[in-house]
């Protein structure tokens, strides 16, 4: 995976290159490679912005608007906030998967967009991921960025729904050094 230089700095396979002359790696603010969550043993931002501890002191990723129990097909709204004093810019993936058992790690339900900030995309195993787009990157309040996704919970329920989430805090110096990644995990049970 190549190295990042951009904006938010995410590497994303055949993406433009807006990379600095001094910094000529490619640049993808448009959203990070699919499978950065954390979950199921798949890396996170941290693969590409390697400066630093995941989860350090002075910032958080939440995920809110789950309920603990689901109703099957019902469909919720879900907000991710990333929070860090000196961000300039963030970014996020978050994927829905079930658990436990024999499905374990497959997708459960439908992530679905609600504005330009977000977008969703299916990787070949049919695991959706939402993330960040371009104007995604920008903070929503100082130090505090904030993104929402429809989650339409499986019919039938498919046991307990897992909701891995990683975030990137970047300094905007096109550089994959000095930003820092929050990771968080949430699940949700039918009721």
């Amino acid at each position: 995976m190549p190295l990042l230089a951009g904006a938010i700095g995410f590497a994303l396979a055949g993406g433009a290159s807006i990379g600095r002359a001094d910094h000529p790696g490619p640049a993808f603010p448009d959203g990070p490679p699919l499978a950065r969550t954390g979950g199921f043993g798949e890396q996170t931002c941290h693969a590409c912005h390697f400066d630093g501890e995941e989860n350090a002191a002075g910032g958080s990723l939440t995920i809110s608007g789950l309920p603990q129990g689901y109703v099957p097909g019902q469909t919720y709204r879900i907000t991710i906030a990333l929070q860090r004093g000196a961000m300039q810019a963030g970014g996020f993936q978050l994927a829905a998967r079930v658990k436990d058992g024999p499905s374990a790690g497959k997708q459960a339900g439908t992530l679905r967009t609600t504005d330009d900030r977000v977008q969703v995309k299916a990787a070949p195993s049919g695991v959706q991921y939402a993330s960040h787009t371009r104007p995604g990157i920008q903070l929503t309040t100082a130090g505090r960025v904030e993104w929402t996704v429809e989650w339409t919970a499986p019919d039938p329920a498919a046991g307990e729904v897992v909701f891995h989430a990683a975030g990137t805090s970047a300094n905007k110096d096109d550089s994959p050094l000095g930003d820092f990644i929050y990771t968080t995990m949430q699940s949700s049970r039918p009721r």
